[in-house]
């Protein structure tokens, strides 16, 4: 595989991302991205397509991660059509700009290999096709959505940092704290915190009968 095919790699990624097999719920990925960067002020963001993390946090939100694990998948699937391991490309990126005065997000996409090379993907364009996509929801509702989306962040959090102690760190923290893995990390941080909250009422019982 030579310098012309990673790069070609690098390339269709970003198509892909933004293309209409991309779909959820209301908006594409172009309109998620657009409206909830720009709900929060936010007019730069990075999208780290192999572990499934967006920063800044405040825009780790499910339409915008849902689609990795495939997008993933494709970029394996080519290393593998062209002979090299699915670990040959070890970091994979979009950074993204928003444009606000011309209604257009510009992406940049970034693949690194093992050998520690690095490959830029052609500036991909994109206009969002509906800038209101949270209208029909009134601020009541989208404060509760995004305090949803935080409890969650924790419960995940918590879940996937007691997983890791009980594996006395013999597993990375990277192969507990995924999308794979975020169901079983938000039941399991859920479940402790509930712990927490039932020990706190006891003691404060305890105190005050005491």
């Amino acid at each position: 595989m030579n310098n012309q095919t990673f790069s070609e790699i690098a390339n269709s990624i970003a198509p892909h991302y933004f293309g209409k097999q991309c779909y959820y719920k209301k908006g594409y990925m172009a309109d998620w991205i657009w409206n909830a960067a720009t709900e929060k002020g936010i007019n730069e963001l990075t999208i780290d397509i192999l572990n499934y993390k967006i920063h800044p946090r405040e825009l780790q939100i499910k339409p915008l991660v849902i689609f990795l694990p495939k997008l993933k998948k494709t970029i394996n699937k080519q290393l593998e059509r062209e002979g090299f391991s699915p670990d040959f490309i070890i970091d994979a990126k979009f950074h993204i700009k928003i444009l606000e005065t011309e209604n257009t997000l510009r992406c940049t996409p970034i693949l690194k290999d093992r050998e520690d090379k690095t490959y830029l993907g052609k500036v991909h364009f994109e206009h969002p096709y509906d800038n209101n996509l949270f209208n029909s929801r009134s601020e009541y509702d989208m404060d509760w959505t995004n305090e949803a989306n935080n409890a969650l962040n924790t419960s995940e959090w918590f879940g996937a940092l007691l997983r890791y102690f009980f594996y006395l760190g013999r597993r990375p923290l990277n192969t507990l704290y995924n999308q794979q893995q975020l169901k079983k990390n938000a039941l399991l941080g859920t479940i402790f915190q509930i712990c927490l909250i039932i020990l706190l009422f006891y003691f404060l019982y305890k105190y005050c009968v005491g």
